[in-house]
């Protein structure tokens, strides 16, 4: 079975990560991005950029980073899905305008957020709703950084999906492991709450699919900074069954992202 990696970084900055499992995998190269799909046997992969601002500080509004992720998916269109890093605090007036370029220019399929970085809620409405309205004008996914805290926390990302239920949200990392259990509380109070596992301790994986289901649950790499090797293993492991595999590694990502056979 070909897996899909429903989370990849293109690339990353040296400077924050000066060391990564997948050194190859760089920023402006599609190629390589391609290379990492074929030797996890992945079918399709759903990239973005790296989280932070580059350092030295450039970018601000990762609108550069965002069109290499474009061009990488228009050279790939049959297997990249991509997803632009948006930082909402520049205004409804300005994000909007960035999102409608990325759905026009390079059929962006998705919003990553990392409130830790940009400083912000994303239980604050105020400057959440905008792009919620645009990813539920498009049928985007979005997103969201979890585990962190005071801001990366699953109890404060659900009131967005709770606000929007008509808009797919993913939490990645199911709340790395501390904040676990507000994942699999969000995941079973809003039906439009998905996970991925990329990061997550196996026990942590199992006691998701206990608690929630293995249908809310994707398989994620978090390349370049992790193995595909050993994330997969985790999945492998832990005594999941044949169609619970199938799910994860899948086809649950065909349905969250919007992926055609």
């Amino acid at each position: 079975m070909k897996v899909i990696d429903a989370h990849m970084h293109y690339g990353t900055d040296a400077k924050v990560a000066s060391s990564v499992c997948t050194p190859y995998m760089i920023t402006g190269q599609p190629d390589t991005v391609i290379r990492y799909l074929d030797e996890q046997n992945a079918s399709h992969g759903v990239l973005f950029p790296h989280d932070r601002i580059m350092s030295p500080p450039w970018d601000v509004d990762y609108d550069k980073a965002n069109m290499q992720v474009g061009e990488a998916v228009k050279k790939y269109p049959d297997r990249l899905v991509g997803v632009a890093r948006i930082n909402p605090t520049f205004g409804k007036e300005h994000t909007c305008a960035l999102i409608d370029k990325y759905v026009k220019e390079w059929n962006c399929k998705g919003l990553k957020l990392v409130a830790g970085y940009d400083f912000y809620r994303p239980n604050d409405m105020k400057v959440m709703g905008p792009l919620m309205e645009k990813a539920e004008e498009y049928g985007l996914t979005v997103l969201f950084h979890s585990g962190d805290a005071p801001r990366d926390l699953p109890s404060l990302q659900a009131i967005a999906a709770k606000n929007y239920p008509k808009v797919n949200v993913v939490l990645a990392h199911a709340g790395m492991h501390l904040y676990l259990w507000e994942a699999i509380i969000a995941a079973q109070d809003y039906p439009n709450i998905y996970v991925d596992m990329s990061q997550a301790f196996p026990f942590d994986i199992k006691i998701f699919i206990e608690q929630v289901s293995s249908e809310k649950l994707m398989y994620g790499s978090d390349a370049p900074y992790q193995s595909a090797a050993v994330e997969q293993l985790k999945l492998r492991e832990i005594g999941l069954t044949e169609q619970q595999l199938e799910q994860v590694f899948r086809t649950n990502a065909m349905r969250i992202w919007g992926i055609k056979e």
